[in-house]
């Protein structure tokens, strides 16, 4: 006598999910049977392209498109961007042919197609559940473009800009002081590490939307040389926070008084500017010490070998964290002290290295880590991993 197993949907979905990406696999599940259609056919469409919208034969699909891609093609040469995205873009763009769109990628589109894509505003703004933006490598006019674009989409909760750039010819505003258009209220906000002199002129302008009180994560590249000019604009309500080491000072992230995650990078360069040295001071300078709960610091595993960069400056930071502060706290009762990071869960050392780390160059930097970092170690806070830095 066969027994028949019947998974519940929810969790057969939660299976399939972690194969979004495998587009053959997720084939064969739909032609195994109906109910792994059902649960495989959503994923497998979920993110196209926008010339694929006109297909015939691909259109049952589209209520099932989560993510659209509008990036150059060959086709858009000597500049027909706006002719290929009103071919192929405009007569299916809206709430009724793609319900479920949660994320626009624009990449590489030129200003004849930025200037189009304006246009499609009131299309963009029935989308109740687009809430995701990202640009990268786009070219604009101005600066009101940009803001248009990012207005036009009234639930707009999470937007990543790289690379933008923004034609000075055209711009009505080449200092950055735009008039404020309302903009969104984000809760994510990737930067560009590259061309501060568009960068930044939009995170003054973000700065002063409902974004300055509802951005909960900030991230800035590790290879960006504009976080110090970034991180002032925000501060009180930002939770999550990725920044580059480079040109931080202890008063940097003065006004970040809620924290639960800090990410910090260090870079080869901060070795000999000797930047690297500060860190312990920068982390003692925090105002999150009630609320932060995982620090993880990237490190160049040269640091582990290299005069400029030694170890030693995580004696200090383990002193900080776990030191002479809580002791003098604890054995004094006195308030003036520091409140000490007695939420912290756990502190995390990644080493970016360009090259392979052989298993017994990783025992001993853990093991030297280890050493320098005894109190967070004693306490099981301390994790250590490697990464591969491809840059």
């Amino acid at each position: 006598m066969s027994v028949q197993v019947r998974f519940p949907l929810e969790l057969l979905a939660h299976i399939v999910a972690f194969l979004s990406d495998d587009k053959a696999t997720l084939r064969n599940l739909c032609l195994a049977s109906h109910l792994l259609r059902a649960v495989a056919c959503p994923l497998l469409f979920a993110s196209r392209d926008f010339r694929s919208l006109g297909c015939s034969y691909l259109r049952p699909f589209l209520p099932y498109t989560q993510e659209l891609r509008i990036s150059w093609r060959p086709d858009m040469h000597r500049g027909r961007d706006a002719d290929v995205l009103a071919e192929s873009l405009k007569p299916y763009l809206s709430a009724e042919s793609t319900p479920r769109l949660q994320k626009l990628v624009i990449r590489g589109i030129g200003l004849d197609g930025m200037d189009y894509l304006n246009t499609l505003s009131d299309a963009l703004k029935s989308f109740a559940s687009l809430t995701t933006l990202f640009l990268n490598e786009t070219y604009h006019r101005n600066m009101r473009e940009v803001q248009a674009l990012i207005t036009s989409l009234p639930h707009l909760a999470h937007l990543s800009v790289n690379a933008i750039m923004i034609n000075t010819e055209y711009d009505d505003f080449p200092d950055g002081e735009s008039k404020c258009l309302d903009g969104p209220a984000l809760k994510f906000l990737r930067v560009s590490p590259v061309y501060p002199n568009s960068m930044l002129p939009l995170v003054d302008w973000l700065a002063r939307t409902p974004s300055a009180h509802s951005l909960q994560t900030l991230e800035v590249p590790a290879q960006a040389r504009i976080g110090p000019s970034v991180l002032p604009h925000w501060g009180p309500s930002v939770r999550h926070l990725s920044a580059p080491l480079r040109g931080l000072l202890a008063s940097s992230l003065e006004s970040y008084t809620s924290l639960e995650s800090l990410t910090l990078y260090a870079g080869m360069d901060d070795m000999t500017t000797h930047q690297y040295a500060r860190l312990a001071e920068i982390i003692a300078a925090l105002p999150c010490r009630t609320t932060l709960r995982v620090l993880t610091l990237h490190v160049p595993y040269a640091a582990t070998f290299s005069h400029s960069g030694s170890l030693d400056v995580f004696d200090g930071i383990d002193d900080v964290l776990f030191g002479r502060e809580k002791a003098a706290r604890r054995a004094t009762g006195d308030r003036s002290v520091s409140p000490g990071f007695d939420v912290l869960d756990g502190v995390r050392i990644v080493f970016q290295a360009t090259i392979a780390v052989s298993d017994q160059d990783r025992a001993e930097t853990v093991w030297c880590q280890r050493l320098h970092m005894q109190r967070a170690d004693a306490l099981g806070k301390l994790s250590i991993a490697f990464a591969r830095d491809d840059k």
